[in-house]
């Protein structure tokens, strides 16, 4: 069972994603900050990482360069912002989605990083 992360400050759609995954099969975390995110990868690291680039404390290119300096885990970058691609990829994050996106593709990301 693949243990992913989900670090987004909005809690519905945190909830989503863990319902959604968790019939999957998937283990999950969850983080509502920069902060509280790093504190759980320092705990225990994951497999995979859902990361959101808005959030009050800290940005996910923040966010996302801290994860690098400690970890090689998938990260994928899942945001309404339409235009940070190639600076999310440029910070180490392994794939970008912009919101809304389809709990099946969401699904087909997170296969194909896991799968590397």
């Amino acid at each position: 069972m693949a243990k992913i992360l989900i670090i987004d400050d909005q809690p519905q759609f945190r909830r989503v994603l863990r319902l959604a995954l968790g019939v999957k099969g998937y283990a999950i975390r969850e983080a509502g900050s920069g902060a509280d995110a790093m504190e759980l990868l320092r705990a225990a690291l994951p497999d995979l990482v859902l990361l959101d680039w808005q959030m009050p404390d800290a940005d996910g290119i923040y966010v996302c360069r801290a994860i690098r300096e400690i970890s090689d885990v998938p990260i994928i970058m899942v945001t309404s912002k339409p235009d940070g691609r190639s600076q999310a990829l440029a910070a180490g994050a392994d794939d970008y989605i912009t919101k809304p996106v389809g709990v099946d593709d969401l699904l087909a990301h997170i296969e194909c990083a896991l799968a590397k």
